[in-house]
């Protein structure tokens, strides 16, 4: 008698563990898209490149959201996608600006150099994007009218130049409302690296699911 009531135990242990494992074995995607991995470098030596757009060798010296993904890569187990468009910007950000907001505007759906992942195998998104005219770029916003992201738990992350999050949480949910939206972390994008990196490291911590 004692050793079925032990192995009934057991067996009852076991059983109350599988959601924690099933919990604990979550997939994870990191998507982002950031400008400094989408512009024509042709004809541009590194030292112009890296002043007019923070790209090449120094672009995770400059840019924050690259900052914030290499954090990601260091305290998640994930797997991560940079979105890279198929028609590259122009190097300065002036230039890039009128294309780019000619995208929005006329809802262009923009191709990429690489297939999307397949989000169906991923139960936690963290989603980053810079913020281009009070929302997401025309990048972002081509993957949310194209994938399904269902019953996602999705992370936003971000850059901005004094908007905030702006308008895109309700991007995100107006084209995937059944998405969850679970938190949301940004910061001005000329915040010092180190800064950024200590904050969004504190911000990571505190996720409670």
């Amino acid at each position: 008698m004692k050793k079925l009531i032990c192995l009934l135990l057991a067996l009852l242990t076991i059983i109350a563990c599988v959601p924690a494992l099933a919990e604990q074995e979550s997939k994870v995607l990191v998507l982002y898209f950031d400008y400094s991995e989408n512009i024509d470098t042709t004809g541009l030596d590194v030292d112009a490149i890296s002043q007019a757009s923070m790209a090449g060798t120094r672009a995770r010296d400059n840019s924050n959201l690259l900052v914030m993904v290499d954090v990601l890569k260091e305290r998640t187990d994930s797997d991560v996608y940079s979105l890279r468009v198929a028609d590259l910007y122009a190097p300065d950000f002036g230039d890039m600006m009128g294309p780019a907001r000619e995208q929005k505007e006329n809802n262009e759906m923009l191709a990429f150099q690489e297939e999307l992942p397949d989000f169906s195998q991923y139960d936690v998104i963290y989603l980053g994007t810079p913020v281009w005219w009070y929302g997401a770029p025309q990048s972002i916003l081509t993957v949310l009218q194209q994938a399904d992201l269902s019953g996602k738990k999705i992370v936003f992350f971000g850059i901005h130049r004094g908007s905030g999050f702006a308008g895109i949480p309700e991007e995100i949910l107006s084209y995937q409302p059944d998405a969850v939206i679970m938190d949301r972390f940004t910061v001005e994008c000329q915040t010092p690296n180190e800064k950024t990196r200590s904050q969004f490291a504190a911000f990571l911590d505190q996720l409670a699911w």
